[in-house]
């Protein structure tokens, strides 16, 4: 018993640093002060912490421990695909995804084989976006960068100068439609990002 629960746990500690590396991939979007770049593991603690915080405008159904669940779960994958651009074209969207679903088997993998499954399911909920639970979390994932971009006392507009106030709107709407309160936010904080003029627009 002990030499298999040694195993189980030398498999688990093996993941854990596996995922260690999400703190060393950049993404896009620089912290809210400009000094650098995000990475993917301050992302989705911020995305988990965004879930407890504004949980008044989930859905009545979601669980909002679940939707903790997905937040921290959903970018592990980038571990082995990378981030992506969130501008890029369909055909590199769909490379990134056969990158991630890779990714995603090679990482839970690592996990023994009671735990693989979960882990999976998670990131796959999280990609299909059909739980309100899933729909939370991918609401949050829009709304974050414009945040840390354009909100108030935000330093780092000037990294994204090719995007527009219709651009960022066209992009955001998708994700946010459903949750009128969050869709609000992102408009009122890219309209005064306009009127500083940190924040073009197509007009």
């Amino acid at each position: 018993m002990q030499a298999q629960a040694l195993e189980r746990i030398g498999h688990q500690v093996e993941f854990l640093l596996a995922c260690d590396q999400l703190k060393s991939v950049a993404r896009t979007t620089l912290l809210h002060c400009a000094s650098r770049a995000e990475n993917s593991a301050e992302h989705s603690w911020h995305l988990a912490l965004m879930a407890l915080t504004l949980v008044e405008y989930a859905p009545p159904k979601a669980d909002i421990g679940h939707a903790v669940k997905l937040l921290i779960v959903h970018d592990l994958v980038e571990v082995f695909a990378g981030d992506t651009h969130f501008d890029q074209s369909e055909a590199e969207h769909e490379q990134q995804r056969c990158r991630e679903q890779a990714a995603a088997h090679q990482l839970f993998g690592l996990l023994p084989e009671d735990q693989r499954q979960p882990f999976y399911q998670l990131w796959q909920e999280f990609e299909a976006r059909v739980t309100p639970a899933a729909r939370f979390a991918r609401a949050l994932d829009a709304l974050q960068p414009v945040l840390l971009t354009w909100g108030a006392g935000a330093q780092g507009s000037a990294a994204h100068p090719e995007l527009t106030l219709e651009r960022v709107l066209n992009l955001k709407r998708a994700a946010l439609s459903e949750f009128p309160a969050l869709l609000a936010l992102v408009e009122r904080t890219l309209a005064q990002a306009v009127i500083e003029g940190i924040l073009t627009t197509d007009h």
